[in-house]
């Protein structure tokens, strides 16, 4: 039996963000916005394009022009911003007094480059957990972290919850790892918000 541990990235296609295609959003259970992939072949990056935006009172808003809409996103406690451009997203993050949280922005070689090689690392060193292992366990687990502007990895939290320990092991492997890099948005440091999926598989020969 042999060990293949592989990730399931939705930053695969070179995008730093963090919700899937055909994404819905609620607050407070109003739907926020309804979004889909833009140009899934484009090299450089992946944008998003706004199917739907609604406010809190249920009106959609999108139009061709620039908009920019903030709630209160009680997942974080925080207030959330969402720039469009075009119907297209252009940044989306949370703001408290003493910071800034980004979920989306448009991202360049480095952080690309930088993304790739993190998860690279995780491909190499996360160890399977012996137990799943001898049974044939497999499981898809995510976990949440924030990258600060000093390019740490901080804030490793599971969001899903398996037995037989994938998410200790994903997580501890994560914490050893320490540091990301810096994330430069308009050429200054900012902290990232950043879901991680991982599968864990055993393929047998």
């Amino acid at each position: 039996m042999r060990l293949t541990i592989s990730l399931l990235l939705l930053v695969l296609s070179n995008t730093a963000y963090t919700q899937c295609c055909d994404t819905v959003f609620y607050s407070n259970n109003t739907i926020v916005f309804v979004i889909d992939k833009l140009n899934p072949s484009n090299q450089v990056g992946q944008s998003f394009l706004f199917l739907a935006l609604y406010d809190e009172q249920g009106k959609n808003i999108l139009n061709d022009g620039v908009v920019f809409h903030t709630f209160f996103d009680k997942k974080f406690g925080k207030k959330r911003c969402i720039k469009i451009v075009n119907k297209i997203l252009f940044e989306d993050y949370w703001v408290s007094e003493s910071d800034t949280l980004y979920n989306y922005f448009p991202v360049d070689e480095n952080f690309e480059t930088r993304l790739q090689s993190f998860y690279g690392y995780l491909e190499q060193q996360v160890v399977y957990p012996k137990n799943a292992l001898k049974k044939g366990v497999e499981a898809t687990v995510k976990i949440s972290l924030i990258i600060d502007k000093n390019g740490t990895i901080t804030n490793v939290f599971p969001l899903t919850k398996h037995e037989w320990g994938f998410e200790e092991s994903l997580i501890r492997t994560i914490k050893e790892k320490k540091q990301f890099g810096f994330v430069v948005h308009k050429n200054k440091p900012i902290k990232l918000y950043l879901e991680v999926p991982f599968a864990f598989k055993v393929v047998k020969k």
